[in-house]
C-alpha cells in the first residue's frame, strides 16, 4: 500500500507518494510519472539509484539535523518535513488554529498515534488518514501535551474535522 508524505523542498511544498515495489521503491511527486528507486530500505547517508527512462541516476542523501540534504545530478535540495496536502505545518503556516489539529482531507482515519496526555514534538505523525487507498500521515504542527483525541480508528472523517486538541508547550 502506498504512502503520502508532504516536503518541503528549498521552501516549495511537495506531496511524494512512495510505495514498495519488489526490491526497491516507486515515488511519484505531485502526481507526477512515477520513478522507480533501487533501494532496500533507505536511511541517510545513502547512495540510491533512480531509474529515469530506463538510465540509472545515482543520489545522494544524508541527514542534516531534522532536514535530508539530497543530492542529484549536481543540484543539492534541502528536504524537510511539510504537512498534509503540501502546507507548512509549523506554527506560523499552519492553516489549522492553535492548539486544534483538523483532517486535511475526507477518509478514513486508520491510524491514531496519541493519547490525552501524550507529549507531542512539532512534526509527530498523530494520526493516520487513508484516502483513495494512501496513507496520508497528519503532523502536530507544535510541541504540546494531546488533551483531547475525538475522532476513533476506523472512523471516517471529513475535511476539517477536529482530530487532536492540544496545549502547546511555553515557548
Amino acid at each position: 500500500m502506498a504512502t503520502r508524505h508532504d516536503f518541503q523542498i528549498d521552501d516549495e511544498p511537495y506531496s511524494v507518494s512512495v510505495d514498495a515495489v519488489g526490491g526497491g521503491l516507486r515515488v511519484s511527486v505531485d502526481g507526477g510519472a512515477p520513478v522507480e528507486i533501487a533501494a532496500p530500505s533507505v536511511t541517510a547517508p545513502a547512495l540510491l539509484t533512480i531509474m529515469r527512462g530506463g538510465e540509472p541516476i545515482p543520489v545522494y542523501v544524508t541527514r542534516e539535523g531534522r532536514f535530508l540534504r539530497v543530492i542529484v545530478e549536481g543540484r543539492s535540495f534541502l528536504v524537510r518535513p511539510g504537512g498534509a496536502a503540501g502546507r507548512p505545518r509549523n506554527g506560523a503556516g499552519s492553516s489549522d488554529p492553535l492548539g486544534q489539529i483538523l483532517a486535511p482531507l475526507a477518509g478514513v482515519a486508520v491510524d491514531i498515534r496519541v493519547a490525552v496526555g501524550d507529549h507531542v514534538e512539532a512534526h509527530d505523525v498523530v494520526v493516520v488518514i487513508e484516502a483513495m487507498k494512501m496513507q496520508n500521515e497528519v503532523q502536530s504542527p507544535l510541541a504540546g501535551t494531546v488533551t483531547a483525541v475525538p475522532v476513533e480508528r476506523g472512523v471516517r472523517v471529513e475535511k476539517s474535522d477536529l482530530l487532536v486538541e492540544y496545549t502547546p508547550d511555553e515557548e
